[in-house]
């Protein structure tokens, strides 16, 4: 069974042992929570709005290559920052857009999107794999009744 756009586990080790510089988040982690980053990477990727990518068996030999890359960056950022992400939308999820403590503030625009790594976004965008569907789209029309419209 696949993990994310990986064929194996040991598929997105060698991608961290021999493309990426700094690996200290993965190299900590057990086999299980590897997976798990990548399945959640995965799950971010496909299941988002913003791309429009093709899941593990209809992906070409072209397509995984890049879906390899922007998956394991996608890991990688949610090893290192999902536990921050998730404490920053649950105190926008409350009605909060100015933290004191922090001296942070929140767009109250950006309490349902998705955070993106810079990369991975560049990655999918380069390759074509940008949401282009428009949210209303009327196409072949019929009506039942004889009314002009």
């Amino acid at each position: 069974m696949a993990i994310g756009w990986f064929a194996t586990l040991k598929e997105a080790d060698t991608y961290f042992n021999e493309e990426r510089l700094e690996t200290a988040a993965w190299d900590a982690l057990e086999d299980k929570k590897k997976t798990a980053a990548m399945i959640q990477g995965y799950n971010r990727l496909y299941y988002g709005n913003e791309y429009e990518v093709p899941t593990y068996a209809a992906a070409t030999a072209d397509q995984l290559e890049i879906l390899r890359r922007a998956n394991a960056e996608m890991g990688y950022y949610l090893i290192l920052h999902l536990m921050d992400e998730d404490a920053r939308k649950n105190i926008q999820a409350q009605g909060v857009v100015k933290a004191d403590i922090v001296e942070e503030w929140y767009s109250e625009d950006m309490l349902m999107n998705v955070p993106i790594p810079p990369i991975v976004d560049s990655m999918l965008k380069k390759a074509g794999m940008v949401n282009t569907a428009k949210s209303f789209v009327a196409v072949n029309l019929t009506r039942d009744e004889n009314e002009d419209i």
